[in-house]
């Protein structure tokens, strides 16, 4: 676990300079000298829920004490994870859609810069836009009290943007702050980010924190200046459990000032060495459904699979092979049904090949009943590579003989997708049809 020390935090307040900053408002008039009973607050959210005092109005003694005791209190690493990221997301109903097929690979591994995160998100919220990119936005600010006072008050609006990463177990996280607002009699001081993980502990097995590594800007000048903040976490090799070699780890930054430190986000990260998905591991953000958007029913390419798959997530009772008596037939995958499907590696050990296998020879035995044509191919839904596939034996699939050049298509179009978007062995994800 990483967090700023004590002693890191008295440097930087000894190192913090008084002096006045030029407005960077129209409001703002900042004074030339701190008074000796001064005091900050620490940092906060400000929002229409939250807004900060007036200047010049009472401020609360017992709100002064309680900024006395988070003052010395030390900033805390988030709590170890007990659960996958995707269940996460499910819970939570965090999804995105994308496309991975090799014309266009690249474009998915494309990560976030403080730009995009500020037009996505102009004044507040949080995205995962895919597994390699995050953005998130808070509006912070805090109050200077003298004499039982709001004497001033500074707000800004602080950015995080996060690029995942194909070919390292590293991610990079930017941070800068912009639109800052200075009421009153403000004074340059400390102003600091910092990082913190922790790691993991489930049923699947356990993984120590992630590595934080960075620095940014100590100073308000500094950050009003444009300074920005770089840092990374990352996950040796070893440090993994399973085949897969898997660190998952809970993230946490915080924003200290004079006043204390206040935690500005939570989420979560994960690496892999899955030799399947391509050399030397990948770190992505995971706290996120990812659903496939390989497929359209206008497609020269793969719009036979895609009418089949559509007609087997509206209307199942349509579908072949006909449920049985008494029996109604529910068939996953869609973002509608809210149960996803999971990735099967086949041969991933012996009892995922032995379900593949069974998928297989359920998905052939169904078909032998139907009629087809030169040149088709019976196309299942789910996926063979699925552990919701023919083989589960609840009759909840579907069989169809579809062209099979578009079927063999299709097929390529999703073990793509499995790769650029880093779906592991039992990874939960939607199908969605365009």
């Amino acid at each position: 676990m990483h967090w700023p020390t004590r002693r890191a935090l008295t440097a930087a307040l000894v190192g913090a300079a008084c002096t006045a900053l030029p407005a960077t408002s129209a409001m703002a008039q900042p004074s030339t000298a701190a008074k000796a009973d001064v005091i900050t607050t620490p940092v906060q959210v400000v929002d229409a829920a939250h807004p900060l005092p007036a200047v010049g109005s009472r401020w609360d003694a017992r709100a002064q004490n309680r900024t006395a005791q988070w003052r010395d209190s030390v900033p805390q690493p988030p709590a170890t994870l007990h659960e996958h990221g995707d269940a996460t997301a499910q819970r939570m109903g965090i999804t995105y859609t994308s496309t991975a097929t090799a014309r266009d690979a690249s474009a998915l591994a494309a990560g976030a810069d403080l730009a995009t995160c500020r037009r996505l998100l102009p004044t507040s919220g949080e995205r995962i836009l895919n597994h390699y990119a995050y953005c998130r936005v808070t509006p912070i600010g805090y109050s200077v009290v003298s004499g039982g006072k709001v004497v001033g008050t500074v707000s800004w609006r602080n950015t995080t943007a996060g690029d995942g990463t194909k070919g390292s177990r590293v991610i990079r996280l930017v941070t800068g702050m912009d639109q800052f607002r200075r009421v009153g009699e403000t004074t340059d001081g400390l102003l600091s980010i910092g990082w913190s993980t922790s790691g993991y502990r489930g049923p699947d097995g356990s993984n120590k924190a992630c590595d934080v590594f960075g620095s940014g800007p100590n100073l308000l000048s500094e950050w009003q200046a444009g300074g920005t903040a770089i840092h990374t976490i990352s996950s040796a090799a070893n440090d993994g459990y399973s085949r897969d070699k898997v660190a998952r780890c809970a993230i946490r930054s915080t924003v200290t000032n004079n006043g204390g430190t206040g935690t500005v986000l939570d989420n979560g990260v994960r690496f892999d060495s899955a030799t399947y998905l391509g050399a030397k591991g990948a770190g992505i953000f995971d706290r996120v459904m990812p659903t496939m958007g390989e497929y359209s029913v206008r497609s020269t390419r793969n719009g036979a699979v895609a009418r089949h798959i559509q007609l087997a997530q509206t209307n199942p009772a349509a579908t072949y092979p006909p449920a049985p008596a008494g029996h109604t037939k529910s068939i996953p995958g869609g973002v509608a049904s809210g149960r996803p499907l999971h990735r099967l590696v086949s041969n991933w050990d012996a009892a995922a090949t032995t379900a593949y296998n069974k998928n297989r020879s359920k998905v052939q035995s169904t078909c032998a009943h139907l009629p087809h044509k030169a040149g088709e191919e019976c196309d299942e839904y789910p996926f063979a590579s699925s552990w919701e596939g023919a083989g589960k034996d609840d009759g909840n699939f579907s069989v169809k003989y579809v062209d099979g050049t578009q079927n063999g298509n299709a097929g390529t179009d999703l073990n793509n997708w499995y790769v650029a978007d880093r779906i592991l062995h039992r990874d939960a994800f939607y199908v969605v049809i365009h």
